[in-house]
C-alpha cells in the first residue's frame, strides 16, 4: 500500500520516483495523488512525501489530494520559455533540469507514467543522462516496487473499491432485470414494443446508459458474448447478433468508479428462458470450482495453491486444464484470478506463476474459473471480486445472484 512506498523504495535502492506524464490517463500518478487526478508531474524522494507539479489551471484538482503542489510558475518557467522561444527543442530539458535543481532531486531514479513515447524517449536518452546528480535505474527493481505496493490496499481504497462494487453489482442486477422483460420470439428475444429481435448491441447500449447514470466508465470495455463467442474468454460478443434462448452468456464487466478510478471486476454466465443441459452440467462444474476454491481462502497462503485447487477439480472431470495441457485453448484455459485498483489487474496474481506472493490482509482479488468449448458452442464463467480485512477476514465484494436461468417474464 502507499504507506510502504519508502520501504520499497530502500528495498530496491531507489532514491527518487518520477512520474511523469501528461493529459493522457495515469494510474500511477493517481495513486500517488490518492485517487486524484491532475494533468502534471508527481515526485516522490525516499522519506519525503510525494509532491505534485502541475499546470497552474490544474492547481484546485491536484490539491484535493492533501499532497504539496507546485505549479510551473513557482520555477521561473515562463522566463525560462521566454528565453529559448528561439531554441524551442530546449525547453523541454531545461525544464527538467530547473525542476530538479529546485526541489533537489538527486539520486538512484526509476521513472514511470504514461506519457507521449517521442517525450519519453527525450527524457530517457537526452535529459536524465545530462544531470550529473542523477542515475536512471531501469530493470525489475522499478517494476516490482509498484506491483508490491498494489499488492496490498489501505483502508481508504477498500471504501473506494467497495463504491465501485456496489455501483457495478446495480447495473449487471439491472441487465439482468432489463433481459427478463422480454419474451422469446421464433428466431431469439423480441421486444415487446416492435417485436424486433433483441441484438447484443442494444444490451450493451443499456449496459452503457446504467454504467453512466451511476459514474461508471467502462474504459476497457466489456463483455456479453454468447455461443460460440462465449467459449472465447476475451471475445467481447459481436453487436449485431440477436440474443438467443438456451445459449450460455457471458457477461463479464469491469468499470472503474469516477472520479478516483477504482475498478470492480464481476462476471455472471446466464441462458435466458432455459439452460441446455450440456451448459447446466458445465455451469455446475465451475461453481464446485470457485465454491471449493472460496472455502479454502485465506491469509498466509500461497496463490499458486488456488490455482492447483482448481486444476485438480476440473482434471478430475476430464477437462484440459493449463496444467495438463499448457497452451489449451479448450476447457480451463486461464489463470485464476488477479489483483483489482486502480489497474483492473495488478497484483497479487493467482497464478500457477504466481510471483511468490502471498495472500495477506488488504488483498482485493478476483476469483473467476471457467470453461470454454467454442466448437460446442458454449462458455462459462463465475467470478467475483472479494478482499481480506486487516484482520484476514474474507468479504465478498461482489452482490449479484448466481442463477444461471434469467427467466422470460415479457
Amino acid at each position: 500500500m502507499r504507506s510502504d512506498l519508502d520501504q520499497l523504495m530502500d528495498k530496491y535502492g531507489l532514491d527518487v520516483l518520477f512520474v511523469f506524464g501528461g493529459e493522457q490517463p495515469n494510474t500511477t500518478r493517481t495513486y500517488l495523488l490518492n485517487g486524484h487526478n491532475a494533468n502534471g508531474w508527481v515526485i516522490k524522494q525516499r522519506g519525503q512525501p510525494p509532491i505534485a507539479i502541475v499546470n497552474a489551471m490544474e492547481r484546485d484538482s491536484a490539491a484535493k489530494s492533501g499532497l504539496q503542489i507546485y505549479t510551473t510558475n513557482d520555477f521561473g518557467l515562463i522566463d525560462l520559455y521566454a528565453r529559448h522561444r528561439a531554441e524551442p527543442d530546449q525547453l523541454f530539458p531545461a525544464t527538467i533540469r530547473t525542476i530538479f535543481e529546485h526541489l533537489g532531486v538527486k539520486g538512484r531514479l526509476a521513472l514511470y507514467g504514461t506519457a507521449d513515447v517521442y517525450e519519453t524517449a527525450r527524457l530517457v536518452h537526452e535529459v536524465l543522462p545530462t544531470l550529473p546528480d542523477i542515475e536512471l535505474i531501469t530493470g525489475y527493481a522499478p517494476l516490482n516496487l509498484f506491483q508490491e505496493a498494489y499488492l496490498t490496499k489501505d483502508a481508504a481504497e477498500i471504501e473506494q473499491i467497495q463504491l465501485a462494487a456496489r455501483a457495478a453489482c446495480e447495473v449487471v442486477n439491472a441487465t439482468r432485470a432489463f433481459l427478463s422483460t422480454h419474451k422469446a420470439g421464433a428466431d431469439g428475444l423480441v421486444t415487446g414494443k416492435d417485436g424486433q429481435a433483441l441484438t447484443i448491441g442494444a444490451v450493451k447500449r443499456f449496459i452503457q446508459l446504467a454504467s453512466a447514470e451511476r459514474n461508471l466508465e467502462n474504459s476497457a470495455g466489456l463483455i456479453f458474448a454468447q455461443g460460440r463467442d462465449a467459449g472465447v474468454p476475451h471475445s467481447q460478443g459481436e453487436d449485431a447478433a440477436p440474443l438467443r434462448t438456451g445459449q450460455s452468456i457471458v457477461f463479464d464487466y469491469f468499470p472503474r468508479l469516477l472520479p478516483g478510478g477504482y475498478f470492480h471486476d464481476v462476471t455472471r454466465t446466464w441462458t435466458l428462458g432455459y439452460a441446455l443441459p450440456e451448459v447446466q452440467e458445465a455451469y455446475d462444474q465451475v461453481r464446485r470450482a470457485f465454491d471449493l476454491v472460496d472455502d479454502a481462502l485465506k491469509v498466509g497462503d500461497d496463490p499458486i495453491r488456488y490455482q492447483a485447487i482448481t486444476c485438480d477439480v476440473f482434471e478430475s472431470l476430464g477437462h484440459p486444464t493449463p496444467r495438463s495441457t499448457p497452451g489449451t485453448v479448450e476447457g480451463y484455459v486461464h489463470t485464476l484470478g488477479h489483483g483489482v485498483g486502480l489497474n483492473i489487474h495488478e497484483a497479487p496474481h493467482l497464478s500457477q506463476n504466481s510471483r511468490g506472493e502471498i495472500m495477506q490482509p488488504g488483498n482485493v482479488f478476483t476469483v473467476e474459473p471457467g470453461l470454454y468449448y467454442p466448437d460446442r458452442g458454449f462458455g462459462i464463467r463465475v467470478e467475483d471480486t472479494v478482499y481480506f480485512d486487516a484482520q484476514g477476514i474474507l468479504h465478498h465484494l461482489t452482490d449479484v445472484p448466481y442463477d444461471l436461468v434469467v427467466p422470460l417474464n415479457g
